[in-house]
């Protein structure tokens, strides 16, 4: 192992296609320039490393493949999670960031599923789950959360005190989002 590699997190993040895995990458490491697209199909075509400090800790920030992506995407939904869960096993994460969507109607029980499974396939490790796709909700993004906790439980989504709601289109989210995300990311043992 390389000489300063050695103290870096592993930070790996998941989600569904097109949620915004790389945009979030960009938010918080924006030194990054992580490939994102609004078509239809996924833009991450294979796992990328980005190496960045959140707070005073180095992290390689890992962006991931997307899941439920379907049959007319590049890669099957079944045969993304097989690769992902080939990938969590060859890189230690220290922290798992599930993304999912916030907008009204997007929760699915698939995503709780997926949840589950891939919760299970890191162990101990840590988890935080990133709500994306909010730049159309006007409150507070505390609100997101008082409105929409018996969702997330309904889906199983376990640890609601590690749930963080953000807008990725605002730059002033981002920070707030960013410091928030290295509070929890710098407690990483």
């Amino acid at each position: 192992m390389a000489k300063g590699r050695s103290t870096s997190k592993n930070v790996i993040i998941i989600g569904q296609s097109g949620v915004g895995k790389s945009s979030l990458i960009n938010m918080l490491c924006p030194e990054a320039c992580a490939t994102t697209s609004n078509d239809t199909m996924g833009c991450t075509k294979k796992e990328q490393e980005y190496t960045c400090n959140l707070g005073a800790q180095q992290c390689t920030i890992h962006d991931t493949i997307g899941l439920e992506e379907g049959r007319w995407g590049f890669l099957p939904d079944r045969e993304a999670q097989k690769r992902l869960k080939a990938y969590l096993k060859t890189k230690e994460p220290h922290l798992l960031v599930y993304c999912m969507p916030g907008i009204r109607g997007s929760l699915k029980k698939s995503q709780g599923r997926n949840y589950k499974k891939f919760k299970s396939a890191v162990g101990n490790v840590p988890i935080v789950v990133v709500v994306t796709n909010l730049e159309g909700f006007e409150a507070p993004l505390g609100n997101w959360w008082s409105e929409n906790r018996n969702e997330l439980q309904k889906l199983e989504v376990k640890d609601l005190s590690m749930i963080l709601p953000v807008r990725l289109s605002r730059p002033s989210s981002g920070k707030i989002f960013a410091d928030r995300f290295i509070t929890i990311s710098c407690s990483l043992t």
